[in-house]
């Protein structure tokens, strides 16, 4: 225990007069030396994918949704999970991972998570209602992390969250998580998917009051409601673990919540079509942008692409600085990072969740 407290005592150490000496402008997880000196407002800045195999993408896709039929989650809507194709974003998100079960794993993650988000938060055609967002964020919560009660009500729970299909992929999700992961991970996974689910009331709370919130607050509640649960899972899936208390030391938390806000911006600027065919009447980063500079639509949209950029460069800069003195496993992590973002970009960008078709 001592040696890790070192090792922590130097990286904080290191960390907080920067990085200096021979090798520092080298050692880059980005490479900056590609990047234009100053970030466009037309084009997203993005990284091509580290793998793109198609045949594993088709595989997971294939896998995820015979899971999905049978737990009845998407029931007469398979063709249309088809399409999103979730299996193909594990494989391009989980780049460095040959271990099925594993992705299969962050698979069941990402589909339970998108499915909550369809029926109880975000599609009104799945029967989603604005009044009952808190109560059925609630109780995925207890799938998650389920309440120890006497025998009597243990049964009643049990039965009570085996009643939906969303609950059922939140508690084999997790469970699997457990299987794979430590419990340090697995408690670190609960964290950040019930801050997502705060996150979710926040947004409804705003859509109930039919309020755009201003763009610091919108940005604040997108960071805890995009990504983050699924960038948390990145040493599970590749087989290790980054310990708990590098994880959350505050240098590595920024870069980890500014890659999940990265790809949630991304996911913001595709999906305007598929939410007004959703019927949420929600708003995204533009519409934020564009009550507070009281400028047109187009310009808040060159404004958010600015945005996502300038969080790029941000990202890659934090990282090439925590890369110089990195652990193993966090180096292992932080490159994991990289490729989840470049990733995300090409899934958001392909999929036919946002394509409209």
């Amino acid at each position: 225990m001592q040696s890790i407290a070192n090792t922590l005592d130097l990286v904080n150490s290191v960390l907080s007069s920067g990085p200096r000496g021979l090798g520092t402008k080298t050692t880059n997880i980005a490479a900056l030396l590609n990047r234009p000196d100053r970030e466009s407002d037309t084009e997203l800045r993005h990284r091509m994918p580290y793998r793109d195999n198609e045949a594993l993408g088709n595989e997971l896709n294939e896998r995820l949704l015979t899971w999905a039929e049978s737990i009845n989650l998407y029931e007469g809507h398979l063709d249309y999970l088809r399409k999103c194709n979730f299996g193909r974003y594990v494989m391009l998100t989980y780049a460095f991972s040959e271990d099925r079960e594993r992705l299969f794993m962050a698979g069941q993650a990402m589909l339970a998570l998108f499915g909550l988000d369809d029926y109880f938060v975000d599609d009104s055609r799945a029967g989603s209602t604005l009044d009952m967002v808190g109560r059925n964020l609630a109780l995925c919560m207890s799938a998650l992390d389920e309440p120890c009660f006497t025998d009597k009500y243990n049964k009643d729970t049990d039965r009570g969250l085996n009643a939906h299909p969303v609950h059922v992929a939140l508690r084999q999700y997790i469970a699997k998580t457990a299987k794979f992961g430590t419990p340090q991970q697995v408690a670190r996974v609960r964290h950040e998917d019930m801050c997502l689910f705060v996150a979710m009331c926040q947004e409804s709370s705003w859509r109930i009051n039919k309020m755009i919130a201003p763009v610091w607050e919108y940005l604040g509640g997108r960071q805890m409601n995009g990504f983050t649960p699924c960038l948390t899972m990145i040493d599970i899936v590749d087989a290790y673990e980054l310990p708990h208390n590098i994880y959350s030391m505050p240098q590595v938390r920024r870069v980890v919540k500014i890659a999940g806000l990265i790809c949630v911006m991304v996911n913001d600027l595709v999906s305007t079509e598929k939410e007004e065919e959703a019927g949420v009447n929600q708003f995204g980063i533009r519409e934020a942008i564009q009550k507070e500079e009281g400028c047109s639509y187009a310009e808040a949209q060159r404004m958010g692409i600015r945005f996502h950029n300038d969080l790029l460069r941000i990202f890659e800069d934090e990282s090439a600085k925590l890369m110089v003195y990195a652990t193993p496993e966090l180096r292992r992590y932080l490159v994991g990072l990289e490729a989840w973002i470049a990733g995300s970009h090409r899934w958001h960008t392909t999929s036919d969740r946002y394509s409209g078709k």
